[in-house]
């Protein structure tokens, strides 16, 4: 059974985002772009200036890459978000997680005991970009 709380905390999430996107967006100068993705990294629809590189482990455990854009940072958003949680990768050699870096899947389910590395989750996704010089700029006293 779907935890109805779990649907509403993934939706409030969403929302969230797509609420700060669009006040940005309405920034002079943020130039927001935006463009979907097929869980396999291909670009459905949207900007040309966003590209995704897919970097595989294994046949159940890939991870994502937007290709850096000068002056542009980048929010990554699953089209369903209520089944999907964010993994943040390793770069060999480093201790620490690198945020540019990062995958799906699935929630564990409460009360289970897993063992062993989650697998990546199927899920399509949004990467939206901003100029966040712009945004700092907005907000700064002049």
């Amino acid at each position: 059974m779907i935890d109805i709380s779990t649907i509403s905390v993934g939706l409030g999430i969403a929302r969230s985002v797509y609420q700060a996107l669009d006040f940005i967006r309405g920034i002079a100068g943020s130039a927001v772009i935006a463009a979907y993705f097929h869980h396999d990294g291909t670009r459905v629809h949207g900007s040309d200036k966003i590209e995704v590189e897919l970097h595989r482990q294994k046949e159940t455990e890939w991870w994502y890459l937007v290709k850096p854009l000068e002056d542009y940072v980048f929010v990554r958003v699953p089209a369903v978000e209520s089944c999907a949680h964010e993994m943040a990768g390793h770069v060999t050699g480093e201790q620490v997680p690198d945020a540019r870096y990062w995958r799906w899947v699935a929630p564990v389910l409460p009360g289970r005991i897993y063992g062993g590395e989650a697998v990546n989750l199927k899920v399509d996704f949004l990467v939206f970009g901003y100029k966040p010089k712009a945004l700092i700029k907005h907000f700064s006293s002049k």
